[in-house]
């Protein structure tokens, strides 16, 4: 397994654990407390839960670390099209402030894996 692949799937459970997290203890204590969090409690999984499934998924896959970008737009879309059915699949209500949580968490991990795979393919024709 390529150096690169663990970085991804280290980062990927990282985030998991940050998820579970903002999704139970945060959350709670934010709610206890009555602290004013600017709604970042309603959309905090959200954001972390995007970041997991793409790491995770780019970094358990057979894919090249060039398609990284392309991989992790179609994980958002995933993610997306998941928020949009909730409410069908009985996980949760539809809430636009998650669903826009996740549209611009994915678009900055994409630009972000865009930008470092530059790089990456730069480092590879220099070898």
């Amino acid at each position: 397994m390529s150096n690169i692949r663990i970085v991804f799937i280290i980062t990927g459970v990282v985030f998991l654990i940050l998820t579970h997290i903002g999704d139970t203890y945060y959350r709670d204590w934010v709610y206890t407390n009555q602290i004013a969090d600017f709604g970042l409690v309603n959309y905090l999984p959200s954001i972390t839960g995007t970041i997991t499934a793409i790491f995770l998924l780019i970094g358990l896959s057979k894919e090249s670390f060039t398609k990284a970008p392309a991989s992790a737009f179609w994980v958002m879309v995933g993610c997306v099209m998941y928020e949009v059915m909730q409410p069908t699949l009985g996980t949760g209500v539809f809430d636009w402030q998650d669903l826009v949580a996740v549209v611009i968490t994915g678009c900055i991990v994409v630009f972000t894996l865009k930008k470092s795979n530059n790089g990456y393919k730069r480092n590879i024709t220099r070898k």
